[in-house]
């Protein structure tokens, strides 16, 4: 009984994962700032990308490495694309929100399926290869030094 109320100690290994997630979501938000037309609102870009890699670090890639749960390149994609899908997620429901401000959506559905809309929307615009590149090498990298720094702090 005691074992299920014990909560989850911090691990050096996700503080590590999640400083490294939220340095690849700066350097990888850096590289889609060409992609986008000139004049988008792109202030909170690098804070939101940062903070979906400090989430995503700390609650996922550090406690599963930490445990040997998993595959480090496995894990390291895996934490990687949630980062990006979960930044373009915010996006959206930014871009939502401002829509439907606007009276530009006449249900919820409309609204709702706008948001999947926008996420498809940067979701092409900023697939490009050194993008691409850039997540899953720096995935893998983040994925390899977190299991390292796991390995050795249990």
């Amino acid at each position: 009984m005691a074992r299920m109320n014990a909560r989850r100690l911090p691990t050096f290994a996700g503080l590590v994962a999640a400083i490294l997630l939220a340095v690849l979501g700066v350097g990888v938000s850096e590289l889609t700032r060409p992609y986008f037309d000139e004049g988008t609102p792109l202030t909170w870009l690098h804070p939101v990308a940062a903070a979906m890699g400090l989430i995503v670090g700390w609650f996922f890639t550090g406690p599963k490495l930490q445990k040997g749960k998993g595959n480090p390149v496995a894990i390291g994609l895996t934490s990687s694309i949630v980062q990006a899908f979960l930044t373009m997620f915010i996006f959206a429901s930014d871009l939502m929100l401002t829509r439907a401000l606007r009276n530009s959506y006449r249900t919820l559905i409309e609204a709702v399926a706008g948001v999947f809309e926008a996420m498809m929307d940067y979701g092409i615009r900023v697939a490009q290869p050194d993008v691409i590149v850039a997540t899953l090498l720096g995935g893998v990298l983040v994925g390899f030094i977190t299991n390292w720094v796991a390995r050795r702090t249990r």
